[in-house]
């Protein structure tokens, strides 16, 4: 691979001077500028960002470490979070952690080497930043908590308030044996769901029941196994609030096995408004996720840092709420007025 000692020979001018080139060193006269530049991209050359980054005050660049950027909803995150910063003159360098801790705290120690001006760290159960208790660099987390550190902010979906506005919305329908299939239950958007669930039968003076909570991950193995669990009570619920859509498609599914009609029979509600909840059928009622007005606010966020020093003094907590999407696996059902 070529280097700057490469385009000096062919140059004919010092290896300084190509550098000052490369970087559009008003020193160097526009013509040697462009000249070298030429002759660089001729050459095939890369800079080396780690060097270059060690000589400037700024990269240009910000990490985003996200679990997997291959699910849909990260995806979501990754391009509000790109196009964000894109708009504010960064680019961002992604790496995928797969749910590995290590994996986690190799991006951080990677992204501190590589003098980025700052990371951003999205949905996952892992605390990486505990090893990194003075990030040297901004941080904005999404949909996780850290550090009570000034220099770490958050962005965070409102997932109690989703947890509860679903619940209500069942309610309304006259529903009160209404099931929960939960995320994991260390996972932080698991317990704000979860909470908004009970609160919302306590406002509605409805007795949670324990064998009505379930707890699995986040997909639609899980949805069917634990569903089937559901609907095989000898009282039943009526309807299953899901916290995901996935583990709605999977409760969807096992309703289906079981010979029971969406919504006649079991009223479904997910989590998400994944692009699949519009084409399910019938298509599936749930509460939207704006992911990707989170990845973009915590992008704005951390280009504000980084470029106007702001936010130094107060920690940052962004809560963005989602909505219902009422589509057609929930129905009202009737009450008994008791009257003959």
């Amino acid at each position: 691979m070529a280097n700057i000692y490469d385009i000096a020979k062919l140059a004919n001018v010092s290896a300084a001077t190509v550098s000052r080139a490369l970087a559009n060193n008003e020193k160097i006269s526009a013509a040697s500028r462009e000249r070298i530049q030429k002759i660089a991209e001729e050459l095939g050359y890369r800079p080396n960002l780690v060097a270059r980054n060690l000589r400037q005050k700024s990269s240009l660049m910000i990490g985003l470490i996200l679990d997997d950027v291959s699910d849909e909803l990260s995806g979501f995150i990754a391009r509000g979070v790109e196009d964000e910063a894109r708009k504010n003159g960064f680019s961002v360098l992604l790496w995928n952690i797969q749910h590995e801790l290590e994996s986690e705290v190799a991006a951080l120690d990677f992204f501190t080497n590589l003098k980025l001006d700052g990371v951003i760290l999205a949905d996952t159960t892992l605390n990486a930043v505990e090893e990194f208790p003075h990030l040297k660099m901004p941080t904005v987390l999404i949909n996780r908590t850290g550090s009570d550190e000034e220099s770490i902010h958050n962005v965070l979906t409102d997932d109690y308030a989703g947890g509860y506005d679903a619940t209500t919305y069942l309610l309304n329908l006259n529903h009160t044996k209404i099931a929960f299939i939960n995320g994991p239950f260390d996972w932080h958007a698991s317990a704000k769901r979860l909470n908004g669930y009970y609160d919302a039968l306590k406002d509605h003076h409805v007795e949670p029941r324990e064998e009505f909570v379930k707890h699995g991950d986040w997909y639609e193995e899980s949805g069917y196994k634990l569903a089937k669990e559901l609907l095989l009570l000898e009282d039943r619920p009526t309807a299953i609030f899901a916290s995901s859509d996935m583990i709605a498609i999977g409760v969807m599914d096992a309703a289906r096995e079981l010979g029971l009609s969406i919504p006649d029979d079991i009223s479904i509600m997910g989590y998400d408004n994944r692009i699949i909840a519009k084409y399910a059928r019938p298509r599936l009622t749930t509460i939207s996720l704006p992911l990707y007005e989170v990845g973009m606010m915590a992008a704005k966020t951390l280009c504000e840092i980084i470029q106007n020093q702001a936010h130094k003094d107060k920690q940052v907590n962004l809560l963005v709420k989602g909505n219902v999407i009422e589509r057609e696996t929930t129905k009202a059902i009737q009450v008994d007025s008791g009257i003959d």
